[in-house]
């Protein structure tokens, strides 16, 4: 059956967006963050057929949450609760009803200013979930380790080395990697009372930003990251040196990476140049230590683009089973259906 994609305008520039889970059914819901608007929001979607006779499914606001500034990510803490940051320095974790989706998001915690240079906001950046922990990072270049049981900030790590961090990813529960707009790449101990970093390595020769970071879903040694030149670097932290592969991939900056949830060998890719791509990494994922060899071009790996040419910035994605949901710079949403995995 051959992949069915089609857009829908929903007049804001989508710069994440996420499924919502549902138990035992195709979820047909899910959530959107705006950025560079007057006014931006967390928008909560169901998708519905127009018309019974027909397959086509078009997504209709069920809600809509205001935020202050962009939304610069959104990630789920779990099947109800989604965390959220925010440009003007905020994160918030925000709750849906598990019975009826038209309710408002709710307020369960809000950590407002975090990210501040001398009580000046700036913006959170990024963040991360596991385990009901949430780690956030920011341009001025802290981090910060939150509670979503009791609302707590467990732990900041200031003094990083005063770089902007762009990214950040838990490898487990109490070890995080980050990015930052150097290419310098950073893991952290958050038990420890050390400011300093447990390892560091370069993304490449020349400073290239870091712009995501993905761990891989069944083998967590294994961690990807985007840069703003396009390419990915990919690193097997049992390697005592971090030996990366360079892979030149899109022509613009990778915005958003994930590993199939169902079929670790399969990674979806997104970039500024308008571009999603499926990518088999079934090569990389099956090497051991022993026999690593530095991949130089991503021909080996068959990619395989799903949306190109957008001429618009694909900023976001998220795959759940066959289905692909994305949002773009050119205010659309697109769902797509019927991916192999």
């Amino acid at each position: 059956m051959p992949i069915d994609l089609q857009g829908t305008f929903v007049s804001q520039k989508i710069n994440k967006i996420r499924w919502i889970p549902e138990d035992y059914v195709e979820t047909k819901h899910f959530f959107t963050g705006s950025w560079d608007d007057d006014s931006n929001s967390i928008r909560v979607w169901a998708l519905e057929n127009v018309n019974e006779d027909e397959d086509t499914e078009y997504p209709r606001q069920l809600s809509e949450y205001k935020v202050e500034g962009d939304v610069t990510e959104l990630k789920l803490v779990d099947k109800t609760t989604v965390a959220a940051s925010l440009s003007c320095g905020d994160v918030r974790l925000l709750q849906i009803s598990a019975y009826d989706r038209q309710i408002p998001l709710k307020d369960v915690y809000a950590w407002e200013n975090l990210h501040n240079i001398n009580t000046e906001k700036c913006p959170c950046t990024s963040l991360d979930t596991f385990e009901g922990e949430i780690v956030t990072v920011g341009e001025e270049g802290n981090i910060c380790l939150l509670s979503s049981r009791s609302g707590d900030v467990v732990r900041k790590i200031t003094d990083t080395d005063g770089c902007s961090l762009h990214a950040v990813c838990f490898i487990k529960l109490n070890e995080v990697i980050t990015g930052d707009i150097r290419g310098h790449m950073k893991i952290w101990d958050t038990r420890s009372e050390s400011n300093k970093s447990m390892a560091s390595f370069v993304l490449a020769d020349e400073e290239i930003a870091v712009t995501c970071i993905v761990r891989h879903t069944t083998q967590p040694h294994i961690i990807l990251a985007g840069s703003e030149l396009g390419s990915l670097a990919i690193w097997d932290l049992r390697m005592n040196q971090f030996p990366s592969s360079i892979v030149n991939a899109h022509s613009a900056g990778v915005t958003e990476m994930q590993f199939h949830p169902e079929n670790p060998n399969k990674l979806l890719t997104t970039s500024l140049s308008g571009d999603l791509w499926d990518w088999d990494m079934q090569s990389l994922t099956k090497r051991s230590p022993e026999n690593y060899v530095p991949l130089e071009e991503k021909g080996s790996m068959n990619v395989t683009s799903i949306i190109s040419g957008l001429h618009k910035a694909i900023n976001t994605l998220h795959c759940d089973k066959g289905r692909i949901v994305c949002g773009a710079d050119n205010e659309a949403v697109y769902l797509i259906k019927n991916l192999k995995y």
